[in-house]
Parts: structure tokens; C-alpha cells; sequence
């Protein structure tokens, strides 16, 4: 089953999202979670359409690990298709639109983004070449095996996933030389963007964007610090994680000078966000035990955000429990 997950707060792009990504009968389901207190729009009845309202409806004094004002509400999406059954959870935001076929291409841009985050779970072999795309002696003709690989993050053409900073300095960005996939070596970080993702059930209690936006001291670090405590358990349990393909077309609705605002805070915390978690010695044995084990390392750190952060993923993992 696969499941989309989209987290907006804007009607006019959300509309014009599931225009362009649901038509025909390409996903399952289709999750929204509007980050307002109620429902203030309607859908498609094929959407699933969640707000504040039905998330504390849902988790009740727990609510609040899911944040509000900031794109981390998707985690609720994310444990609400786990639930739902989801095979493969699959999520974007709501200013990506699909890019085109090519001409000799047989199949929709859904369908042939829905095929390239998939394809990306057996893309990659046990061999690689010492020089990119040439063969040199040694590597096997008839069976060069496979990597599993459990998550994939696509990447994007149009608006590159820059902070504000790089935004409003105009930075040149090019993806010319990117892979189609690659692995991220296992003991590297990677900024994770959760803009265009694609991650096996097994993955969703990694997948918890930590405390961002209301009532909280930072915004728009959410992905990058979900993807920092990911990837540290799937080092831990010899999980693959690879990006590339599939691409979107990224418009970005949002004003970079905001950002600005909302990325300041966290710019410094960022820089030590990542070493409380990697020097975490991690000694259990699946997902939702690494997280527990993460949770209550972070609450002994000094630092009361990072505490509370703790707190959240330890009741985030319980949810997985059963």
C-alpha cells in the first residue's frame, strides 16, 4: 500500500498540488495535514484530511510531540499511514509538482515518480567502481548483488533546497553531477530534506521531526534533525539510505526573508544538535528500542530544548510499540 503524505497550511497550493500528483488511482491514500487549529477548506473525499483538532483527538496529552506552525506536523501523517497499513509512505510538500516524461517515456510523471523512489530500494549493488561509471578490472560481469535500501530521498530541479541565507545571496546550485542514486555512507550525516522522501514501513518510528515552529525556541531544522537521529540508527542496525532520483520541480511558496527570521535561531544549534546524537552509544537491537535508548540519553543533556526533544521521541517510539 502506498500512502502519500503532504503537510500544508495554504488552501490555493494544496489544490493545485493534488491537481497535479492525484489524478487516476496512484496512491492508495492520500494524507493532508493542514497545520491549523480545525479544518479550514475542504478536499477531495479521496483525501485524508487531518488538523490540530484531530490530532490531539488522536494522541490526547500526547499531542503535543507533534509541532505546530512548522512542516514537522507531517509526522503525524507519517504515523497516521503506518496505522492505515502503508507499505511504502511516501511525502512531498505542497509547492513540488511532478516533471514531465520524456518524450519516449510510456508512462505518467506520477507514475514515473512513484517508479524512481521505488526502484531506488534495489538500485544500488554490493560492487562500485574506484571511478564513477567505468569499470575497472576485477568487478564481476554476472552478479555484482544488491543493497537493500529502507529510505530514499529524492532531490529537486527549479528551487534547490537552500537555506535563507544561500536564498537571498542568489548561491549557484547545480545538480549535473549528482547520481542518479547513491548510498550515504554508513557513519556520514546528510541534511535530509523532507521535501520529496520515500521510506519503508519499518522506517516510520525513525521518522519523527523533532519539536519545531509553536512553542518552540526553532523552525525549519526538521527534517535535517529527524534525518540526523535516522541516520545514526540505521548505522547502528546496518540500514541503507540513498538519495537522487526522483526529481520535482520545487516553486517555493515561501518568502526567504521570513525563513531568514525563522532559521536564525536554530543556525547555532545545528552546529551541536548532530554531536549530542552521535556520541549516543547505541545497544538496542530494532527502531523503536534505538529511539527509546535516544530519547532518554537527550534527557540528560543540559540543554532543556534537547531535554524536552528527548521527551518527545521517547513517547513518539512508544507509539510504535504495539
Amino acid at each position: 500500500m502506498n500512502i502519500l503524505v503532504v503537510p500544508t497550511i495554504r488552501e490555493n497550493c494544496i489544490k493545485e498540488f493534488l491537481s497535479a500528483w492525484c489524478y487516476g488511482n496512484n496512491w492508495d491514500s492520500v494524507i493532508v495535514v493542514e497545520d491549523n487549529p480545525e479544518k479550514s477548506f475542504k478536499l477531495p473525499e479521496y483525501c485524508i484530511h487531518y488538523s490540530w483538532q484531530e490530532i490531539e483527538d488522536q494522541l490526547g496529552k500526547n499531542s503535543w510531540i507533534i509541532s505546530k506552525r512548522d512542516s514537522a506536523i507531517r509526522s503525524f501523517g507519517f504515523y497516521a499511514a503506518y496505522m492505515a497499513g502503508a507499505d511504502i509512505i511516501f511525502t512531498l510538500d505542497d509547492d513540488c509538482y511532478p516533471i514531465p516524461p520524456m518524450p519516449h517515456e510510456h508512462t505518467t510523471s506520477v507514475e514515473k515518480f512513484i517508479h524512481s523512489h521505488i526502484e531506488a530500494f534495489t538500485a544500488n549493488r554490493k560492487w562500485t567502481e574506484l571511478v564513477p561509471k567505468n569499470r575497472s578490472r576485477g568487478i564481476p560481469y554476472r552478479n555484482k548483488g544488491q543493497l537493500e535500501v529502507d529510505l530514499n530521498v529524492g532531490l529537486w530541479e527549479g528551487v534547490p533546497d537552500l537555506d535563507a541565507i544561500q536564498s537571498l545571496s542568489n548561491q549557484r546550485f547545480s545538480l549535473q553531477n549528482a547520481a542518479d542514486y547513491r548510498i550515504i555512507p554508513n557513519g556520514q550525516y546528510f541534511p535530509m530534506c523532507g521535501m520529496n522522501m520515500a521510506f519503508k514501513r519499518k522506517m516510520t518510528p525513525l521518522m519523527y521531526f523533532p519539536l519545531m515552529g509553536k512553542d518552540s525556541p526553532y523552525s525549519r531544522f526538521d527534517d535535517i534533525w529527524c534525518g540526523v537521529i535516522m541516520k545514526k540508527v540505521a548505522d547502528h542496525l546496518r540500514i541503507n539510505v540513498s538519495c537522487g532520483n526522483p526529481r520535482i520541480n520545487h516553486r517555493k511558496a515561501s518568502d526567504p526573508f521570513v525563513n531568514l527570521v525563522k532559521e536564525a535561531p536554530g543556525v547555532v544549534a545545528n552546529e551541536t544538535f548532530w554531536e549530542a546524537i552521535d556520541k549516543i552509544d547505541l545497544q538496542a537491537y530494532n527502531p523503536v528500542h534505538c529511539m527509546k535508548q535516544i530519547g532518554l540519553e537527550l534527557q540528560k543533556e543540559s540543554d532543556t530544548y534537547i531535554q524536552r526533544c528527548g521527551e518527545a521521541i521517547g513517547i513518539w517510539a512508544s507509539l510504535f510499540e504495539s
